[in-house]
């Protein structure tokens, strides 16, 4: 249970972070195609220094890596296609890390079956 709830904590964490930073810099104003392609970069760009040296300690690298570079990804997408700013920010960016979570537990499971829990 704590890895699923650091999971959580840390996609939230990193999509809230690369929406804001992208959002403040971008902000929709250099239209959707631009916005959503450099802020792709930027929220990559945000998502590894803060996965390698806050999460990775606490998590584990393999564990956060893939969830939080998707979800610095999407985050900076979103905040480089529209002009967000406030509490819009918090719903789009946690959102995004709850989503990405989600999904990226679905297509475990999917590839890899139901697991046992050990004793």
């Amino acid at each position: 249970m704590y890895f699923v709830i650091g999971d959580l904590v840390a996609n939230a964490l990193v999509a809230t972070l690369t929406v804001a930073v992208t959002a403040w810099l971008i902000g929709g104003a250099w239209g959707m195609v631009p916005g959503m392609l450099v802020g792709m970069v930027l929220g990559m760009a945000i998502a590894l220094p803060v996965t390698l040296a806050l999460l990775f300690p606490v998590l584990g690298v393999m564990e956060v890596m893939a969830p939080c570079m998707l979800s610095g990804m999407i985050g900076g997408m979103w905040g480089g296609m529209w002009p967000l700013a406030g509490a819009a920010i918090f719903r789009w960016g946690i959102g995004t890390g709850v989503a990405v979570v989600i999904i990226v537990y679905a297509i475990n499971a999917a590839m890899h079956g139901p697991q046992e829990v050990a004793d």
